[in-house]
Parts: C-alpha cells; sequence; structure tokens
C-alpha cells in the first residue's frame, strides 16, 4: 500500500507483494467498552474487511473493468475515464485500453511514469484550455507521449491493488472512533503511540457478501474473501476521483507479462511528448545586437527553456516566427522574416537571431515573435530498465500487513500523507511493525508532531521516558529490517536534527536515514 501519486507530484511510497507466497495476519480489535460477551456487528465487518483488503493489498496484480471521474479543484480539468481488462501491478505499473469520451488511447505506466498512445482529439479533450495554448499538437497524434502533467489519473497508482486497498481502508481522518490506552509497543511513552479503539468502527454489512465503509462500496466472495467490485469517492490533494469498477485478483505470471511488454515497448519511450509541460514567461525575449543601419539591424531572441515542474527531465522545442515592424508599417511589411526551429534543455536558454535588412533612413523598428512549443520528456535505455526491474522486484517482495491500534489524529493523519497507510495498518517484518515500506523495499517509519518538545540542545532529553524507547526501537528495526534499509520520516526539523545524532550515537549509520517531511 502506498501513497498515490498524481500529476500534481505526490512521493509514491509503494510496496510489492508475492503472490505464492503471501503472507496474511488479521489482528483481532478487542471488543468494545459496551460490556457485550460477543463482537459487536461493526467489528465483525471490520475482520471480514480486513482480509478482504489485505488479500487485494498482498495480490501482485488485479484486472479491472469500470471507471474513474475525476475533477480538480485548481482548474485542472475534469471528466471520466473508462477501462476493460485494465491490469495494474502492485508496483504502479499498468496496461490496457482506456476511453475518455467518444475517442480510445493506448495507457501504460511504468512507476510514476504514465504514458498515452491515442489521437490528437484525444488529446485535445483532455488538455484544459491553459494546456492547448501555443502547443503544437500535431506530433502527439498516435504517438507515444507522457501524461504525467495532465489531469488525467494515474491508473497504475489509483488502481495498483495496494494502493486500492490502503484508500479504501482509511477512515481515520474522518472517524470518531474513542481510543483506550497506550500499547505496550512500538511507540509506547512517544507521540507515535498506538492504542486500541473501545467504539465500534464506521463499518457495517451489506448482505453478505458487501460492506460498508465510510463513502466505499466493497464487494466480495465471501468464501474467498477475493474482493470482487470496489464502488466510492478518493480525494488526493486537489483531486477527487469517483471509482466504479470490478475487481479481479490476478496470478504473478500475469504481473511479469505486463513487465515483459513494457521492456519491449522501451525503445519508443526515450523522448515523448509531454503536453502540460510549458515554459514560463517570457518564453521569447529580443536583445539588439550592435548598431542598426539602414542595411541591416540584427536581434538575437533568447528562448526559455525553464519549467513549472522542478523534477522533469528533457527539452523544448520551440518553432518561432520572428519578424520587425517598421515604423507605422505592420510586422513583414519590410526587413526579413525567421522560422527557426530551437531545441532548449528544460532549465536552460538558447538563443537564435534574425535580422531585418534594406530598412528606410530615420525609421524605428520593432521586433516581434511568436512561437509554438512541445515539451520533451528523456530518459535512458538503462535508466528505464532498470526502473523496470525494480517494479519487478518490488512485485516479487513478500509484505505482510497486520491491524494494529490506532495512533492519534496528528500523528495518523501524519503517517498516512508519507505512507499512504492508514495508522492502523502496519507492515510486518521479523518481530516489528514498520509504518510503511518504499518503492526500493526500504521500511518506513514516521515521527508526527510533538518529539521537538523533547528535545534539549540539539538531542533528546535522556530523562524522557521515549528517548530509551527510541533508542531500543532503533535496534529491534535494524534487527528485523535486516539487510534492508529503515527510512525515519519526520515532520519537525528539529526532530530530523536529534535522530540523526541519535542514528550516529546508537551506531546505525547506514542502516536509518532520516527525511524531513511536513
Amino acid at each position: 500500500m502506498k501513497r498515490p501519486s498524481l500529476a500534481p507530484a505526490i512521493v509514491a511510497l509503494g510496496v510489492g507483494v508475492l503472490a505464492l507466497v503471501a503472507a496474511l495476519v488479521v489482528s483481532f480489535v478487542p471488543f468494545t467498552a459496551s460490556g457485550s460477551a460477543e463482537p459487536t456487528a461493526a467489528f465483525r465487518a471490520q475482520k471480514s474487511l480486513d482480509e478482504v483488503l489485505f488479500k487485494m493489498a498482498m495480490s501482485p496484480a488485479a484486472k479491472y473493468t469500470g471507471k474513474v471521474g475525476y475533477k480538480y479543484d485548481n482548474a485542472g480539468g475534469e471528466g471520466t475515464v473508462e477501462f476493460e481488462d485494465l491490469i495494474a501491478t502492485s508496483s504502479n505499473t499498468a496496461e490496457g485500453t482506456i476511453t475518455l469520451g467518444s475517442n480510445q488511447a493506448e495507457y501504460r505506466q511504468i512507476g510514476n511514469n504514465p504514458f498515452i498512445s491515442a489521437p490528437g482529439a484525444f488529446w485535445n479533450d483532455l488538455l484544459v484550455a491553459d494546456e492547448k495554448l501555443n502547443l503544437d499538437m500535431a506530433p502527439l497524434d498516435n504517438k507515444w507521449a507522457s501524461s504525467r502533467f495532465v489531469g488525467l489519473p494515474r491508473l497504475g497508482t489509483v488502481l495498483g491493488p495496494d494502493n486500492l486497498a490502503a484508500q479504501i481502508g482509511n477512515v481515520e481522518e474522518n472517524s470518531e472512533q474513542q481510543l483506550g490506552a497506550e500499547l505496550p509497543s512500538p511507540n509506547r511513552g512517544t507521540p507515535d503511540a498506538r492504542r486500541w479503539p473501545t467504539s465500534d468502527p464506521p463499518i457495517e454489512f451489506i448482505g453478505d457478501n458487501k460492506v460498508k465503509i465510510g463513502s466505499w462500496e466493497v464487494t466480495y466472495e465471501p468464501d474467498s474473501k477475493n474482493v470482487t467490485h470496489v464502488k466510492g469517492e478518493l480525494t488526493v490533494g486537489s483531486a477527487t476521483y469517483d471509482i466504479d469498477t470490478s475487481i479481479d485478483l490476478q496470478p504473478a505470471d500475469r504481473a511479469q507479462k505486463v513487465f515483459a511488454n513494457q521492456r519491449a515497448l522501451v525503445g519508443d519511450l526515450l523522448s515523448v511528448p509531454a503536453p502540460g509541460l510549458w515554459p514560463k514567461t517570457p518564453a521569447v525575449s529580443p536583445r539588439l545586437v550592435g548598431q542598426c543601419t539602414t542595411a541591416a539591424c540584427a536581434y538575437d531572441f533568447t528562448v526559455n527553456g525553464n519549467t513549472w515542474s522542478d523534477n522533469a527531465r528533457g527539452h523544448f522545442n520551440f518553432g518561432l516566427t520572428l519578424n520587425f515592424s517598421v515604423g507605422d508599417r505592420p510586422a513583414g511589411a519590410l526587413g526579413g522574416e525567421c522560422k527557426p526551429v530551437v531545441r532548449v534543455d528544460f532549465g536552460q536558454t538558447a538563443v537564435t537571431r534574425c535580422t531585418a535588412t534594406n530598412l528606410p533612413a530615420n525609421s524605428s523598428i520593432r521586433p516581434q515573435s511568436a512561437f509554438t512549443y512541445l515539451g520533451f520528456v528523456d530518459t535512458t535505455d538503462a535508466a528505464l530498465n532498470k526502473l523496470i526491474d525494480d517494479n519487478e522486484k518490488m512485485t516479487n517482495t513478500e509484505v505482510v500487513y497486520v491491524r494494529t491500534g490506532n495512533k492519534n489524529p496528528e500523528q495518523a493523519a501524519y503517517n498516512s500523507s508519507v505512507t499512504g497507510l492508514p495508522s492502523y495498518y502496519a507492515v510486518k517484518r521479523g518481530d516489528y511493525l514498520f509504518d510503511g515500506i518504499g518503492t526500493d523495499g526500504s521500511l518506513h517509519v514516521t515521527f508526527g508532531p510533538g518529539y521537538k518538545e523533547h528535545i534539549v540542545g540539539s538531542g533528546f532529553d535522556p530523562s524522557w521516558e521515549g528517548t530509551k524507547v527510541l533508542k531500543d526501537q532503533m535496534k529491534e528495526q535494524v534487527k528485523a529490517a535486516d539487510d534492508v534499509e529503515v527510512v525515519y520520516f519526520t515532520k519537525e526539523s528539529e526532530t530530523a536534527l536529534a535522530l540523526r545524532l541519535l542514528v550516529v550515537q546508537e551506531g546505525h549509520t547506514g542502516k536509518i536515514a532520516v527525511a524531513q517531511v511536513d
């Protein structure tokens, strides 16, 4: 389960599964405090839902037929994408045919990189007005292009069986469950301590094969616990998704076929158009070169390759029309006209020169420019194949999920924002419960707000009981992780510094990394 990643960049923290050796652990939540001798209907529904969602999360792939409606609250567009027999794996990978309006497209996703091959009409329907301004759309027609920077959902991320299971199971944000005493481990005595709930979870049975949780309805086979259909709403950042789809869990060999198909496509994806990536303004800036005479007047036009995305590697192709107005005469009436095609790498500039000639004496000259552009995302054969290899490796990595106690609301919200998991879902490795797992296999531990109150100078207060807890848990985490890196995510910069110091003091350098993420 991982945090979903959209075109608005969201760091995707992924997990993989091993279908052939799938391990499922469902921790039973204590009965409510009502004094009942039997678990309530809500707790029985929760147990069934855990079995369904954990089995779904540990599936290497799933096949979907249905639709995802999407809408952005920042004018990023809206629509409904439909699909039939779309395959999504547990490592943000997908392949299949999709439909938007009356237009079809081939969809592929490698990690967090989505690609589409579609007719121009598909792109015309998909892009919003600002994205089409000055865009050269001709090269998009039935060619592979990146949809990373436009509003179309990243279907491999939204529908990845582990991702979707995490989102369906996460009701902490709107839950009013009461929490009991702290659990003995992990995190006892720290802000991230967990507690069993003592009130009913917001889950209910609908018939004998359907559960309602929040906005979601989950249909499953009662005997096998295989999910068959999900319907509900998902909000991620500025995006809202309405998901209504059947689900058919797939075996490991179906996921392997997806990776084989991706490797065959690598050569076509090394430099692909990327609509939605536009240059910062001004895109073109003129500068007079030397002195103007009646014979000639030269201008250098600087082309801007800076774009709004800070993490894109590639280039722009600009088709320029450069000309001049002389006196009160319109552009092109006198002098020259230049129509160069200029390539400029992202973050760089390029310069092209255009010269007006045969000018009347004592006249004023004004340079003018118009342009079309298209961005391209560039990568290498080695980088793309490594990404496919890493995704395949993660899909073949066993992950064990367990239900544990809830963190307090602030810590739970931070936990979910980093890992994509509700705080009551954990990844069990050895004898330790981690908060999440990354696409590189690293095991994640989150530190929400409240730790900086226990810092003296640059380190944790030795008299605080949580300091000993942190030291002891570092040893347990490193032992459980074995040769896998443990990554700490902290909300507070002061806590990040104190944790780094503690890692060094306890001799875990190279085994535990610390990242500060708001």
